[in-house]
């Protein structure tokens, strides 16, 4: 399994069409709207990252992805909830979370908990689904708290035409370190040549095991399901865990 972060035009652009792809293809089936220019910007100006089954295969074989950006790059995607009292480029935005293969979701929420890390935030905030779908537990299993009520999302609609709400959620102080320890745990070998993370071509079924090992050393929240049972179910009802 391979996770490379993708700078060029070109892997950006595949980037879109594969996470279009799973939002269309699997569950209640999504898109952003024609007025949209949200997932452009993020794609165009935010730090784009793919997982791969293999190392070194081509762009167009990702099975996931999700993207990050601080907020001194450009503005949180809403209003709410108010983080004024951190500098802005100690906050992640978590976006465009999405996977084509069970179990790279989970995969996918470990690995970005090390670019965390390296980017030293104070607080990242993600704006998970919730309804016409709820996908927030899957974030109240790596500790995120709710941030504010609920609010519509403008940018993206159902296939049927509905409406979308998400529930902004945080990660900050303890729960936050908590959530890079598991990271850097679970990662055990980079490259900086290919701004890529490698695991000596391990599949993604030997990887959950200790993926979910470094998860569980957070504490259990035992309102919501497990988190592979719960990541795997979520993937297979919309392909993506976040906006």
């Amino acid at each position: 399994m391979e996770l490379r972060q993708l700078t060029t035009d070109s892997e950006r652009r595949t980037f879109a069409q594969r996470m279009a792809e799973a939002r269309t293809t699997r569950g209640i089936g999504w898109s952003e709207t024609s007025r949209s220019a949200l997932g452009k910007a993020h794609i165009t100006y935010g730090n784009v990252y793919a997982l791969f089954e293999n190392e070194g295969e081509p762009t167009e074989r990702m099975v996931g992805g999700f993207i990050l950006h601080d907020l001194a790059s450009f503005p949180q995607t809403l209003p709410k909830p108010d983080l004024s009292h951190l500098p802005p480029q100690s906050i992640l935005e978590g976006s465009d979370l999405w996977s084509l293969s069970k179990g790279v979701g989970l995969l996918a929420g470990i690995m970005a908990a090390a670019v965390a890390g390296v980017s030293q935030a104070k607080a990242i905030i993600v704006y998970p689904m919730l309804r016409p779908t709820d996908l927030s537990a899957f974030y109240y299993h790596l500790n995120f708290v709710k941030a504010c009520e609920p609010l519509s999302w403008p940018y993206a609609k159902t296939v049927d035409g509905s409406g979308i709400w998400v529930q902004p959620m945080i990660l900050e102080g303890e729960e936050l370190e908590e959530y890079v320890r598991s990271g850097f745990d679970f990662l055990f070998r980079t490259s900086d040549e290919r701004q890529a993370l490698r695991f000596g071509g391990l599949s993604t079924a030997r990887l959950l095991k200790p993926a979910a090992a470094a998860v569980s050393r957070s504490e259990e929240r035992p309102s919501v399901p497990s988190q592979i049972s719960l990541t795997r179910e979520s993937e297979d009802r919309n392909g993506a865990a976040s906006h």
